[in-house]
């Protein structure tokens, strides 16, 4: 029995975060080659204001929210939902319009484009998949959260293709995000009772507590991780294309090795001291080597890859290639350090100050080093953020994976 209810979770999360890796590696040469590279860059300078905006509207509901449902009796998760649901509703009104016009001022020539992409990329905190994350509903989560988002996301590379005009590529995937969120909490909804429908700003307000400290972790590491694009355009707007499909393939690595992270999550928590301290020793040790393996192949590849997605469109050089190499190195380690090992240790702490770290180092050197040598500078300044948050999360965790402490604890 167990092993069939393991088997239905990794089909349905395992499919939703594979089918949702192919489409977006299949995006970017259709944007890049049907729309233009300037389009594209329009696209990822707004994604990356929907990205900050993002976590501002869904006030920690991704982070914690599984856990609370999952922890909440069956007639209680109903209310908690319909409650999450009135308040990231209420912050997505008062965030969209202002993330809209940071968008547009940023890339005037085509606000329309610009618009629609950051609506889309904020209304996805209306999103249910948490949700079916808590009470262990993978074919939902499949079905009803992921795939009208990629149709949406399909039909928009389609008429992309079709058209040439990326505006109808930001329609179509806003309507798959309308559409996913919809369904979902009428789904949810309609399963659970003990709810009642309000448009209450008080009590919208009231639910938010408690969740503070996790928005301010998530927009923390959100600032340096969506800025420096922004910072490109600003500066160097000739390389923002460039620049933006470095930064793509960075995240679809990440995407790619997520399984790897969940599979670690579940492994190193171990009842026995000892163990858990052995267990999150060889995670640190595969993290590590994931890191210089990943960073190395993106160094290596990256031109390549970059020149076939863009249709030799935007070429991704050495100068890039390298210091963004370096970036995912540090991220393929810390995600597995921070997510898999400090949580299983109790140090989910560390995790909040590995991401200040990171945030105080990029914020310092992203824009001098812009200044000195251009976008490669930027990419710099990134690495060197992530380089310290894995520096800080290695630091705390070495005294906790020595066998004599864990054998004494």
């Amino acid at each position: 029995m167990r092993r069939g209810v393991i088997a239905r979770a990794l089909g349905g999360y395992g499919l939703s975060v594979v089918l949702s890796g192919i489409v977006s590696l299949m995006v970017i040469p259709a944007v890049i080659i049907a729309a233009g590279t300037e389009s594209w860059a329009t696209i990822a300078v707004a994604q990356a204001v929907s990205g900050f905006a993002f976590v501002l509207a869904v006030y920690g509901w991704g982070v914690v929210g599984p856990t609370e449902v999952a922890s909440r009796p069956v007639e209680e998760r109903g209310r908690y939902f319909a409650d999450s649901v009135l308040s990231r509703t209420w912050l997505s009104l008062v965030v969209v319009p202002v993330a809209v016009v940071v968008a547009i001022a940023i890339t005037p020539a085509q606000p329309v484009l610009a618009a629609l992409t950051t609506i889309s990329g904020i209304l996805v905190a209306l999103g249910a998949g948490w949700f079916y994350v808590g009470e262990r509903s993978p074919l939902r989560f499949l079905v009803l959260d992921t795939a009208p988002r990629l149709v949406g996301t399909l039909a928009g590379a389609g008429a992309v293709i079709a058209t040439g005009d990326a505006i109808w590529f930001a329609a179509l995937q806003l309507a798959g995000v309308v559409v996913s969120a919809l369904i979902c909490t009428v789904d949810i909804l309609r399963r659970y009772d003990g709810w009642r429908m309000t448009l209450s700003p008080v009590r919208a307000v009231r639910n938010l507590r408690g969740q503070g400290h996790t928005v301010a972790m998530s927009a923390t590491s959100s600032i340096y991780v969506n800025v420096p694009i922004v910072l490109v355009e600003l500066f160097v707007p000739a390389a923002t294309a460039v620049y933006a499909l470095a930064e793509r393939m960075v995240r679809l690595a990440l995407y790619a090795t997520r399984p790897i992270v969940q599979v670690a999550q579940g492994w190193v928590p171990h009842p026995d001291p000892a163990a858990l301290a052995a267990r999150a020793r060889r995670v640190t040790g595969i993290a590590l080597a994931l890191g210089v393996l990943g960073g190395l192949a993106y160094a290596l590849l990256s031109p390549w890859a970059g020149d076939i997605l863009s249709g030799g469109a935007l070429r991704i050089g050495w100068d890039l290639a390298i210091p963004m190499g370096v970036n995912l190195a540090a991220i393929l380690a810390s995600q597995l350090t921070g997510f898999a090992c400090l949580t299983a240790l109790g140090m989910s702490r560390v995790l909040s100050t590995s991401t200040i770290a990171g945030a105080v180092v990029g914020t310092a050197l992203m824009i001098p080093l812009l200044l000195l040598i251009g976008a490669p500078g930027v990419a710099w300044g990134l690495a060197a953020a992530e380089m310290a948050v894995l520096a800080v999360q290695l630091w705390k965790l070495a005294p906790r994976l020595r066998p004599a402490v864990a054998v004494g604890s």
